[in-house]
């Protein structure tokens, strides 16, 4: 049985979460890096301070779900830079997943502020844009 892994890169507002559930279907598991963010009520709330550690959970928990063999596994996260997605590939091959980075068709940054539901804001999502095309991503 063939085993998938796809890896989401895209800004905040560009459609990973949207095709990410999509693409895990009801046998998938999709492990955000957003949803490591949320307080026990279930708001959002970003923190620097806990940017790595949450990072390095949802890694972990990518990684277990490989392990477990789950047909269909997800890395949604904006994943910039190759270094920031190129672990995810990694662990996937190595375990025998048919491995995918899926980027998404980059909105206009007026647009990705508008959309994204975590209040990342025009510059920052420029930022985002400028990383990308300096040779990082």
């Amino acid at each position: 049985m063939n085993k998938f892994a796809f890896i989401m890169r895209g800004v905040p507002g560009s459609g990973k979460t949207t095709t990410a559930n999509f693409l895990a279907g009801s046998n998938g598991s999709v492990h955000s890096i957003d949803d490591l963010h949320v307080d026990p009520e279930g708001n959002f709330l970003w923190s620097d301070d806990k940017e790595h550690e949450l990072y390095e959970k949802n890694f972990i928990e990518f990684v277990s779900s490989l392990d477990k063999s789950i047909p269909v596994v997800i890395c949604d996260c904006i994943n910039i830079t190759k270094k920031d997605y190129f672990k995810y590939v990694n662990a996937a091959s190595s375990r025998g997943y048919i491995t995918s980075t899926v980027t998404m068709n980059p909105p206009a940054p007026e647009v990705a502020a508008i959309r994204n539901s975590h209040n990342v804001s025009k510059d920052q999502i420029l930022e985002m844009y400028e990383a990308w095309t300096n040779g990082e991503g």
